[in-house]
């Protein structure tokens, strides 16, 4: 049960930094023990004044320095343009039979890599509740949906996300982030 929970508090993290949610990071890193924050190798990194620019630079706003932070972006054997729809729509469906809401109030694509680590967030949630429960078939379930969701939209994503952000990406904050990031979702 602590695994789950350390899993659930590191998907939180990750997804309020793909989300850009500063507010919301900071106050679960005020909540963590100073020990664990020095295992999150990004961290140490963190300037509220400097990370959200380099945010805006890499995950928002179009240019040099802009990694895209979307799975259809990242599938490159899907070419045409009906295809990648038919995904989206699969996503958008898969969302909404566990009764996950993507966060539309901030204005991401259900493709976002925020709004993918913020659905595995709420599987996660969903085994802690199936565990307390003692409803060992829906968290065998729920255990599968997982490592589905990882396999189809997170992992394949994550070689070419690292040689973008190679290439891109300068503030430390961004780069150990990212590196975690995909260490973490590969390890899982």
């Amino acid at each position: 049960m602590e695994e789950r929970y350390g899993k659930l508090s590191l998907l939180n993290i990750m997804t309020n930094i793909w989300l850009g949610e500063w507010d919301k990071y900071e106050e679960i890193m005020e909540e963590i023990p100073q020990a664990v924050k020095t295992e999150l190798p990004f961290h140490s990194s963190y300037n509220r004044e400097v990370v959200p620019l380099w945010y805006d630079n890499h995950f928002f706003i179009p240019g040099d320095h802009f990694i895209s932070p979307f799975f259809s972006s990242y599938i490159q054997e899907i070419e045409d343009e009906e295809t990648r729809k038919m995904n989206l729509l699969c996503l958008i469906s898969l969302y909404e039979k566990t009764g996950f809401l993507y966060p539309l109030e901030i204005d991401r694509f259900p493709d976002h890599i925020g709004c993918l680590t913020a659905f595995l967030s709420s599987v996660l949630k969903e085994q802690v509740a199936a565990i307390q429960e003692d409803d060992f078939v829906y968290l065998h379930h729920l255990e599968e949906l997982e490592n589905k969701f990882l396999k189809q939209y997170i992992q394949p994503l994550i070689n070419t996300l690292l040689k973008q952000a190679n290439k891109k990406v300068s503030h430390s904050f961004f780069k150990e982030f990212l590196k975690f990031y995909a260490d973490i979702m590969i390890a899982i």
